[in-house]
């Protein structure tokens, strides 16, 4: 495995304060300079030590200084400020480690030494429901998590747990067959059977004998009625159909789409066998599971009503042992809004007590804001549908397109507004910490400056335009590289630490990281470009530097784009 420079810096502070610290200090123990003219990484921890060891940091760095001399790899550290140690890399270290890089077909990802089975859950739509905006943030922030997982070497399965299973279904079959059953047009088949749902919800409010039919309807759904599972699997495909038109547009896939329904039957064998187990006790004729747990004392997880019926508890639970039995899972991912940490929580915990030997995270996110501060909208208040966003983003991207390049045909312009107004929309969203609301703006994720989509793939394009103006065919191998300036080192060292923010990105869930670095990569190589003259370098080995330069950093690029699920373009 090629180490990069950094974690070479690294591991050789690491053995000086395990030889020399007794009481080493917590953190990171180098970090990039945020002055360039002071070197290109630097360390306090003499400073984190001196404190412990009431000594003079100063002296503490001067052993530091001292044991770091004989490295090949860096030039002689110094000592600065009150304590601090720079450290420079030498000039040839960091040309052979972009020859490494530029050989690596996977750019200095590696893959985790003991891959794991990992489910990731995410999107979960509602069957005759249309999916709207609040689906974007989990069908995308999943989709990232689990290419980013696979890269890694992990066994990755995407499970798609849809809801289809409820007592929605039974006004829904009460108002379709008083209906007299029509025919809905495919393409318009959620938004009419979203109609009928209201509809007649509305008239059961008001009406009890209406509710009474609809419960029956629900009641005989359930006891295995032919005429009404005929209905319930024509709203079921007709929906799934329309939700894979959507996953198409968003390049988003799944291994398995197992909803609710699939796992009836194992919904009172969970119970049955929770109640043995006494992890679930009986409260006022209900199955309720209690806590000890701090935060979870004041919220038992019910998990059968009084009269029998099954919860999305329930579900959750069988679900969870289906995929740890059936799959083997060994860890679960389940990317939901942050409106379900209670809920996740008490199901994790629950499934500890039960024995169930994996590990759960819930990946949890904020909301999508208008500009009034509240959940995104229409204008007539209600949300948003997730086809109409994607139109509008195609639509808007387009219209930029045409005002830039009024010399594109038609097609190569729809084709370019899908790719740079489905991937703004994407990086919009990925880009901010998953864990905070963001205000949606339109003209902010469609600018071509600032750390958007356009302005990757305007950088992405521009490394390929170069090559391409230098008849650059292919992929360049064996790439020799020069280091002279200040500007291509820096882009150097920033390419070479791309592995490092993938494994962060991997720990942390957090695809927002990824999409920092990529901008900081875009925004390095636009000053690249500036300072370094490529076509017109001054010798020929300059010139062929400065090209694998721009393919390296265009490969880097399209790499982090993918793991983020987002095309690019050759050119724009």
């Amino acid at each position: 495995m090629n180490i990069t420079p950094a974690q070479q810096l690294t591991r050789l502070v690491q053995e000086w304060i395990d030889q020399y610290l007794p009481q080493p200090p917590s953190g990171s123990v180098v970090q990039p300079c945020n002055d360039p003219r002071f070197g290109h990484y630097q360390s306090n921890v003499a400073m984190a030590a001196a404190k412990v060891l009431k000594k003079n940091p100063r002296e503490i760095a001067t052993s530091l200084v001292e044991y770091c001399q004989t490295a090949d790899f860096i030039e002689p550290p110094e000592v600065a400020g009150p304590g601090f140690v720079n450290f420079t890399f030498k000039q040839e270290c960091l040309e052979i480690a972009c020859s490494r890089l530029a050989e690596d077909t996977n750019l200095g990802v590696t893959p985790e030494e003991s891959p794991k089975t990992i489910v990731v859950d995410f999107s979960a739509p509602n069957v005759a429901k249309e999916m709207h905006v609040g689906h974007i943030r989990s069908t995308i922030l999943g989709d990232s998590i689990a290419r980013i997982l696979k890269i890694k070497g992990h066994h990755v399965i995407r499970d798609n747990h849809i809801g289809d299973w409820g007592t929605q279904f039974g006004k829904l079959i009460l108002g379709y067959k008083e209906r007299g059953k029509p025919e809905f047009p495919e393409s318009e088949s959620l938004a009419m059977m979203q109609e009928l749902y209201q509809a007649t919800h509305q008239a059961c409010e008001a009406d009890a004998n209406k509710l009474n039919a609809a419960r029956e309807e629900l009641k005989k759904l359930q006891e295995g009625d032919e005429e009404n599972l005929e209905i319930w699997k024509f709203f079921r495909d007709r929906s799934q159909s329309a939700f894979d038109s959507i996953y198409q547009r968003l390049n988003v896939t799944f291994d398995h789409t197992l909803g609710e329904s699939f796992f009836n039957p194992w919904l009172k064998s969970t119970v049955e066998e929770l109640s043995q187990k006494s992890i679930a006790q009986e409260s006022e004729g209900a199955k309720v599971v209690f806590f000890e747990e701090d935060e979870l004392k004041d919220h038992p997880f019910l998990i059968e009503k009084s009269d029998g019926a099954a919860l999305y508890a329930t579900t959750d639970l069988a679900t969870l042992k289906y995929r740890v039995d059936e799959w083997k899972a060994q860890q679960l991912i389940y990317v939901t809004d942050g409106r379900q940490q209670l809920h996740f929580k008490q199901l994790f915990s629950t499934a500890g007590r039960w024995g169930q030997e994996v590990d759960c995270y819930h990946i949890w996110f904020g909301a999508i804001l208008g500009e009034n501060k509240k959940p995104l909208k229409t204008r007539e208040g209600n949300p948003i549908r997730l086809k109409d966003l994607l139109d509008e983003a195609e639509q808007r991207a387009k219209a930029i397109l045409l005002e830039k390049r009024s010399d594109l045909k038609e097609a190569e312009a729809q084709e370019m507004a899908r790719v740079i107004g489905i991937g703004a929309l994407k990086y919009a969203d990925l880009s901010q910490n998953r864990n905070l609301d963001y205000v949606f703006d339109w003209n902010k994720l469609l600018a071509f400056d600032g750390n958007t989509a356009p302005y990757l793939l305007n950088a992405y394009v521009r490394t390929r335009s170069i090559l391409r103006k230098a008849e650059v065919t292919g992929e360049i191998t064996g790439a020799s590289f020069h280091l002279e300036l200040p500007h291509e080192q820096a882009l150097a060292r920033l390419l070479l630490e791309y592995g490092t923010v993938v494994d962060q990105v991997t720990k942390e869930y957090r695809p927002h990281l990824l999409c920092g670095y990529l901008y900081e990569v875009a925004s390095m190589f636009h000053k690249f470009f500036e300072h370094c003259p490529v076509l017109k370098a001054g010798t020929g080995a300059l010139k062929q530097s400065r090209l694998s330069m721009c393919q390296l950093t265009g490969d880097v690029l399209k790499h982090g784009l993918e793991l983020l699920g987002i095309e690019t373009l050759e050119m724009m």
